[in-house]
């Protein structure tokens, strides 16, 4: 029982005092394409117009702390813009620059160097809106709050790296441009993205 008593201890005390792994504080960039569905500009004095948005890129730059866990924490800054394809004026587009909060849960089924994540955040996104509509040359932008949802596959080919491929759904409130001339103007915000993503890890 002694004996029993003795290894127990011993048990406890290496639990206690074999330091835990430290967290690591990771950085990287993504690039990817974006869908913007089609949507509708309205105005209550103007009326609406129809936008038709052709495909797009998107691209980022995040810093973030993983756990040593299936849980990571991440700030990222990113753009993505599209142009309009029924806009007028030269380079009709609608860009969004966004500064994301996001938690994301790894998880690797198979055992091995490859994984499966997914997450979201919120933040907040200027959205510009640069074309000739409703009779009016449009140069605006509109602060809002934004959201996304995102997941993917991501491969750990060195302890440090990871590669990743994901989709990412990101959408906004009505961004809202008030015009100097006093109309205002209303257009849904949502991209649907393809996604690859490095990143590098370096532990504390």
């Amino acid at each position: 029982m002694r004996r029993m008593h003795g290894l127990i201890f011993l048990t406890l005390f290496a639990a206690l005092t074999t330091p835990a792994h430290a967290g690591g504080v990771y950085f990287g960039t993504s690039v990817g394409m974006t869908h913007r569905p089609d949507t509708t500009l309205t105005s209550p004095s103007l009326g609406s117009a129809r936008m038709v948005f052709d495909s797009g890129y998107t691209f980022a730059g995040f810093l973030g702390y993983d756990f040593d866990g299936p849980l990571r924490l991440e700030s990222e800054i990113a753009y993505r813009e599209n142009e309009i394809r029924t806009g007028g004026g030269i380079a009709p587009q609608a860009g969004t620059s966004a500064l994301m909060f996001s938690g994301f849960y790894d998880f690797s089924p198979f055992k091995n160097s490859f994984e499966i994540y997914f997450g979201g955040g919120i933040g907040a996104a200027t959205a510009q809106l640069t074309t000739i509509s409703l009779g009016q040359a449009l140069d605006e932008s509109a602060m809002v709050f934004a959201y996304q949802l995102e997941a993917g596959f991501g491969w750990n080919f060195r302890s440090s790296f990871n590669f990743s491929l994901g989709y990412r759904f990101f959408n906004t409130a009505e961004p809202e441009f008030v015009l100097s001339t006093g109309p205002q103007l209303r257009m849904d915000l949502s991209n649907h993205e393809f996604i690859i993503k490095l990143r590098y890890r370096f532990d504390l």
